[in-house]
């Protein structure tokens, strides 16, 4: 549900955020809910800054009951300290946010909205700096793990991480309600990681696009990349091919006949950019025949 844009950056509120934020607040807990909601915005705001200082455009924000998904374009060419820099952010400002409530509850009297204030931007932090995809913990190791392993297996393992997370979570939570004592914060979290998790997968194309963007960028600013070499069949789909793609490199796939005996020609990366824009389901071997893959919009 879109509500508006900020600076360029689109800014979307899930369905569920409103309907539970009304729930919390008709069973007496608004100033805890509210507390959260402002740790979460400067979560996400801290990962917009942190994009701005390094030149990535943010297209999308999206706040859901548990988190935020946030698009940021050129990001998958971002790794090792930018990378890191760029996923620990929100943490910072979560830090930073509960030392300065802390600073307050000792100095003033008790306030019920800054000890909720600061148990969010305590809770946030922590369960953020866990080493699972898609919370900061998991982006912060998939960035230093790409320096030096395939990023692609990385990810999948990341990812496979927050996956079982999230079902312990969901597991835990049931539990927990047969025996009288449910926690609702658990179940959300739990449903927060499957989502975000399926958005990752579902992003291949937008990722593929940003690491082309990236890899132009820094083509333009005198940066060599290396080239890697792909042997294919030629009924494989564009959309299954995306993951074999390295972020940091330019692609040549030789594509081969149906007996896997002989190459019938060769792919250029500049050729994929075009015919993932078409059709991501189209056949690599089409682009050898010079078809347009205007399939999908027929």
């Amino acid at each position: 549900m879109k509500i508006g844009t900020f600076y360029g950056t689109t800014l979307r509120v899930h369905p569920s955020l409103p309907l539970i934020l009304l729930l919390y607040i008709l069973s007496g807990q608004g100033v805890m809910i509210c507390g959260y909601s402002l740790s979460l915005l400067l979560h996400e705001l801290g990962h917009w800054y942190a994009a701005g200082r390094l030149a990535l455009p943010v297209s999308e924000i999206e706040l859901t009951p548990f988190g935020g998904v946030m698009r940021i374009d050129l990001s998958e060419g971002v790794n090792g300290r930018r990378g890191v820099g760029l996923a620990a952010a929100g943490i910072l400002v979560n830090l930073f946010c509960l030392l300065f409530s802390g600073l307050i509850l000792v100095k003033t009297a008790y306030s019920v909205f800054m000890g909720w204030f600061a148990l969010a931007n305590l809770s946030m932090a922590a369960v953020n700096l866990l080493p699972a995809l898609p919370l900061d913990g998991g982006r912060m190791l998939l960035s230093v793990l790409s320096a030096g392993c395939d990023r692609r297996k990385a990810f999948r393992l990341l990812l496979g991480f927050g996956r079982i997370l999230a079902a312990s979570l969901l597991v835990y939570s049931l539990i927990s309600a047969i025996r009288g004592h449910f926690r609702p914060l658990w179940a959300i979290l739990g449903c927060y990681l499957l989502y975000a998790a399926s958005l990752e997968e579902k992003h291949s194309v937008a990722r593929y696009l940003s690491a082309f963007y990236a890899r132009r960028y820094r083509l333009v600013h005198d940066t060599a990349v290396p080239v890697q070499y792909l042997c294919v069949s030629g009924d494989m789909t564009l959309f299954r091919l995306l993951p074999q793609l390295q972020p940091n490199a330019y692609h040549m796939i030789a594509v081969m006949d149906e007996d896997g005996e002989n190459i019938t020609g060769t792919v250029y990366e500049h050729q994929l950019y075009d015919a993932i824009l078409a059709s991501p389901s189209a056949a690599i071997k089409e682009l050898l025949s010079g078809q347009q893959l205007y399939n999908a919009m027929i």
